[in-house]
Order: structure tokens, then C-alpha cells, then sequence
């Protein structure tokens, strides 16, 4: 059986209207792990706001350089990982003319699957949302996005997070989305979550 395939360019859902979620090329996933905002704005795709120091922090730098180590094991991961989260509030047209367009798209997180999806039709959402930008919503807009997408995806069946117990926030994002507890695991890095899983097969 070939391997389901991602849909191409930025993700959007009827659901989330003011959000979209962007891909990372190879090129400014390698920009992030190094730390080099300069070098990852000079190259980044022109349809995305202005990078943040967000995405260069110490924990996305972590991120990044795991996720790199996927895509040179198995490139087929690359569609799969991390993307950038993207918010776009209503224009104010008593502001705005048809000589003066002020875009105030803002990244606000990021999103992604952690790998292509396993033997089951798995895939694992994990997401982190600037601490600039919590609590309006985004992290249910983006999660919104997600399932949607998953959805899409002949071959994807079930879509799961895990949440660390005490990340309440997060378990309310992802159960509003219909995902349930189906069990607990050890994370290396983590320790202790709880597994929420939704059945997103067609």
C-alpha cells in the first residue's frame, strides 16, 4: 500500500476562517535548529508574516533538530512535520483603502504531525503556541485545522495527542475536538501523558 500523501501548501478549515497553517521548507527548518532568525527570514516563503524569536527559542530549537533527524532517516516525514501556525484578524476598513493595504497576519505557533503515519493509519498532533499569543483561541483554531485535514487524508485513521496531566489547558484543546482518552504512556522526555485518540478514518 503506497503512503497516504498530505495535501500541498498552507492548511485552512471552514472552522478556523482566521487561521491557516503554513509548511516549513528543508531550507528554514535547517535556519530554525541553527538559530539564525536573520538567515531564516531572508529565505522564508514571502506568503508568511514576519518570523518571531519564538521560533528560534531553546525548546523549538530542540524540536526542530528532531524533527531534521526524521527527514535525513525517511524524507517521506518532511509534508508530515511542524508547520506555522498563521492568524489573520478582520481588516479594519475605515483604515484600510484600495491604495493602502495593512496586513497584520501574525504567527502565532506552530503545528504538526510528528512523523508519516504508522502501520494503523496513525498520526500524533503536537502544537506549542507563543507565550505572547495565548489564550485567544489559536491553539483550538489550529487544532481545528488538524483534524479537518486529517480527515482528508485516504489512509488516515486515527488521530492522537498526548497531554501531560497537568497541561489542563491543552487536554480541554483536544478534547473540544472530539479526541478521548484511551490510555497513559512513559515519554523520554515528558514522563507521564495521557494518549487522546479520534477516529478520523473516511
Amino acid at each position: 500500500m503506497s503512503l497516504p500523501v498530505p495535501p500541498d501548501g498552507p492548511w485552512k478549515s471552514a472552522r478556523a476562517p482566521r487561521h491557516s497553517v503554513h509548511p516549513i521548507p528543508l531550507p528554514l527548518f535547517e535556519a530554525f535548529e541553527a538559530g539564525d532568525l536573520e538567515r531564516a527570514s531572508s529565505i522564508a516563503p514571502s506568503s508568511l508574516p514576519p518570523l518571531t524569536p519564538f521560533l528560534v527559542s531553546e525548546a523549538n530549537r530542540g524540536l526542530w533538530g528532531r524533527r531534521l533527524a526524521l527527514v535525513v532517516g525517511d524524507a517521506e516525514h518532511l509534508p508530515w512535520l511542524s508547520r506555522l501556525v498563521v492568524y489573520e484578524p478582520e481588516r479594519d476598513l475605515e483604515v484600510e483603502t484600495s491604495h493602502i493595504k495593512r496586513s497584520k497576519a501574525v504567527i502565532v505557533g506552530r503545528i504538526g504531525f510528528h512523523g508519516k503515519p504508522d502501520e494503523r493509519g496513525m498520526v500524533e498532533v503536537g502544537y506549542e503556541i507563543d507565550s505572547q499569543q495565548r489564550r485567544s483561541g489559536h491553539a483550538k483554531a489550529a487544532m481545528r485545522i488538524m483534524v479537518d485535514v486529517a480527515r482528508l487524508i485516504p489512509g488516515v485513521n486515527v488521530l492522537r495527542a498526548s497531554v501531560v496531566p497537568e497541561y489542563w489547558i491543552s487536554r480541554r484543546v483536544v478534547e473540544s475536538e472530539g479526541l478521548r482518552k484511551v490510555g497513559t504512556e512513559v515519554s523520554s522526555r515528558h514522563g507521564l501523558q495521557d494518549v487522546f485518540e479520534i477516529d478520523v478514518s473516511n
